[in-house]
């Protein structure tokens, strides 16, 4: 039934087991509230995209790992900084949508950013919707940041003397999820997060189903949660999620459902999560955003140290990740960490 690389090589990596039982406690716990009722009707503002010249996106690279994903597209900044932002696309769309700020930021010269198609979404997915395994985009980003020759070095991401994981709505999900482990201080060197997706469910920065974005299988997410706390992974190819988006919107290249395997990657365990990552941190939120809570996340971060929250005026979801007000404050936040 429907309802509403880590970047550090002697750093031990995240495990497909930590995966498995973190994707477990993340959507066991919010199963209970899809049971209240059906979505409320309506979904995020795509209006945004039609200001995106993501035609003009530089070409998707592929990683020295030998395999036809992870893929990424680079935007070099002049001056060669020793600082690379690893920024990673909201649900449902791809790399491409990231290209006015990625540029913007690059153009800027305080770093050089990539910005990965998540596995099984944009032009090139393999299995749209899906992945192989719990714990296979974390695998992709190791790829990438071990992959040498990549923003015009001879060296690996790695070894950039500033590495910042982010992202973007479900991105920002995952980069969350990469920060919280215990072994985030190892992944990168600060985080930047935007309208981080932080929970599904039950969770006070997320509004009721994304807005109506969002459509969750209750029956198959716990169904697969519950097996995968036992070791079996048998339904974790279920579609549990679909999203509303407009025909006006679809652009060829959108992802309209996911898979449990895909699903439990791009929240973090528990929405408290992102007060534990331990590197400088800047989290940013539109005070008009369709999907999340932004005074939610003042009461989340009132007291984490190391943490920067800016809520935007006027500034809706999907608007975040192209308003000149996000790329104003992300150049001043990373040029005061002085890579």
């Amino acid at each position: 039934m429907w309802s509403a690389v880590y970047h550090r090589s002697m750093a031990p990596r995240l495990t497909r087991r930590h995966a498995l039982a973190g994707g477990t406690t993340a959507l066991l716990g919010g199963t209970a509230g899809c049971l209240r009722g059906e979505p409320p009707e309506g979904t995020v503002d795509y209006a945004a995209l039609d200001q995106i010249e993501w035609e003009t996106a530089p070409p998707l690279k592929e990683t020295t790992a030998g395999t036809p994903k992870p893929v990424f597209r680079e935007y070099i900044a002049d001056e060669d900084p020793n600082t690379v932002l690893i920024l990673f696309h909201n649900a449902t769309l791809d790399s491409r949508m990231l290209r006015p700020l990625a540029s913007a930021i690059a153009d800027t010269g305080v770093a050089h950013v990539i910005t990965p198609d998540i596995r099984g979404h944009g032009p090139e997915p393999i299995r749209r919707g899906d992945t192989d395994y719990v714990g296979q985009l974390i695998d992709d980003l190791q790829a990438i940041v071990s992959t040498a020759n990549g923003l015009q070095r001879p060296e690996p991401l790695d070894e950039f003397g500033t590495v910042i994981i982010g992202g973007h709505g479900a991105g920002g999900g995952f980069a969350t999820r990469i920060g919280a482990d215990p072994l985030g201080d190892s992944l990168a060197d600060a985080y930047l997060l935007l309208a981080p997706h932080l929970g599904r469910l039950l969770t006070p920065t997320t509004q009721r189903a994304f807005g109506g974005w969002q459509e969750f299988n209750a029956q198959s997410m716990l169904l697969a949660g519950t097996l995968n706390g036992l070791g079996i992974g048998v339904y974790n190819d279920t579609e549990v999620l679909r999203y509303e988006m407009p025909e006006s919107a679809r652009y060829g290249g959108e992802t309209l459902s996911y898979t449990f395997r895909l699903a439990t990657e791009l929240v973090p365990d528990e929405h408290t999560a992102i007060t534990e990552l331990g590197q400088p941190t800047l989290t940013l939120v539109g005070n008009d955003d369709e999907a999340v809570e932004p005074a939610a996340y003042e009461s989340l971060l009132a007291d984490t140290e190391g943490h920067e929250l800016s809520l935007l005026d006027g500034v809706s979801h999907l608007e975040l990740m192209a308003h000149p007000q996000t790329l104003e404050q992300t150049v001043a936040w990373i040029d005061s960490l002085g890579g």
